[in-house]
């Protein structure tokens, strides 16, 4: 295979009358090159995103005209400024391997993000990579897996094949109890993208505050999940060092449509109480809340399982005593203590 097909996954576009497109999948002729650009510069100097991208090609290439990065760069620019996601990825790429420009893994790594945002798979998966390797980003390998996830989702074979190595190197867990709902955002209110049963396996990406963000192992799927649901983490399978050495970078593919989300499901019932903190929970400061929904039950620990001590009601105000896995302790104003989930508060 040509470089262009491993490395950049170009596809050039012979621009015809009325802005009809004919795809070579093979690198050009020179005759050929010779009559893209005859057809294509006029384009891309009136501002065709499609027509500068292509232009950017021929440089980089070197079809048909002398090869030229910094030519190459500022076409690819140009076209990337219109938010054309493969010029944005191709930029990437060029200051990642320094042509037409000094390497600069920090700016590489901002238009794989462009990109990516923009629904291209190879730059997906190689802002995973950077994500692994901590080039141009901190480490992290939960946006890793987050990237490489919506990459193999759109059928870049790299990221597919990235992703178990990356998944191996995070913290285990499995979802605790049926028809639990999977959303799209951190947030009671978010769209609900489906349901998990009890001992799904899931690897842990990311936290936020009373919600984790988590892959499940069966499809790579992700979504965030309130953290009381969650049973407790385990480490990582195959070790971060020896699991993510073998991932690769790679770009290919039209940038396409993420897979829509299910229809929304009722919540289980996500409420909790006790006289004692108990073991494994957070001291905190006496923070002042109140509830933050119609009625809410309030148990004897920080768990579904635990006994029902009592029903609250919305706007009843609370002293939080103790945090543990999702569910804060808290006091009312009368005396009584006990349990709640921590998204069923409010401040």
């Amino acid at each position: 295979m040509t470089r262009t097909e491993t490395i950049r996954g170009f596809i050039l576009a012979l621009v015809l009358t009325g802005g009809a497109t004919a795809l070579a999948q093979e690198a050009p002729t020179d005759d050929e090159a010779q009559q893209i650009r005859e057809r294509t510069a006029p384009l891309a100097e009136q501002g065709n995103a499609s027509a500068q991208y292509n232009m950017g090609v021929l440089y980089d290439e070197g079809y048909g005209v002398e090869r030229n990065y910094e030519t190459a760069l500022e076409w690819y620019r140009r076209a990337a400024e219109q938010e054309y996601a493969k010029a944005e990825h191709n930029l990437g790429i060029m200051y990642q391997e320094g042509h037409g420009t000094e390497a600069d893994p920090e700016r590489a790594a901002e238009w794989f993000r462009r990109a990516a945002e923009h629904g291209e798979p190879a730059a997906q998966n190689n802002l995973a990579v950077m994500y692994v390797r901590g080039q141009g980003v901190p480490r992290n390998l939960g946006e890793a897996a987050k990237w490489a996830a919506r990459a193999a989702e759109a059928g870049n074979e790299s990221a597919r094949a990235n992703l178990p190595h990356i998944a191996d190197a995070l913290p285990d867990s499995r979802i605790e109890g049926d028809n639990v709902n999977i959303r799209s955002e951190p947030s009671r209110q978010a769209r609900v993208l489906r349901q998990a049963d009890a001992s799904d396996e899931v690897v842990l990406l990311a936290r936020d505050g009373d919600w984790t963000q988590v892959l499940f192992r069966s499809d790579y799927a992700v979504g965030w999940v309130a953290n009381f649901l969650l049973a407790e983490a385990t480490a990582p399978g195959g070790g971060a060092a020896q699991s993510t050495s073998e991932v690769t970078s790679d770009a290919s593919r039209a940038p396409r449509d993420d897979g829509a989300a299910s229809d929304p499901a009722p919540d289980r019932d996500t409420t909790a109480a006790a006289e004692d903190a108990g073991p494994g929970a957070d001291e905190r400061d006496g923070s002042r809340m109140h509830i933050g929904q119609d009625i809410v039950n309030v148990r004897q620990g920080p768990s579904t399982g635990a006994g029902i001590v009592f029903k609250a009601e919305r706007d009843e105000n609370v002293t939080v005593l103790a945090e543990e896995a999702g569910w804060r302790r808290v006091r009312f104003e009368d005396g009584r203590t006990g349990w709640v989930a921590g998204f069923l508060l409010a401040d």
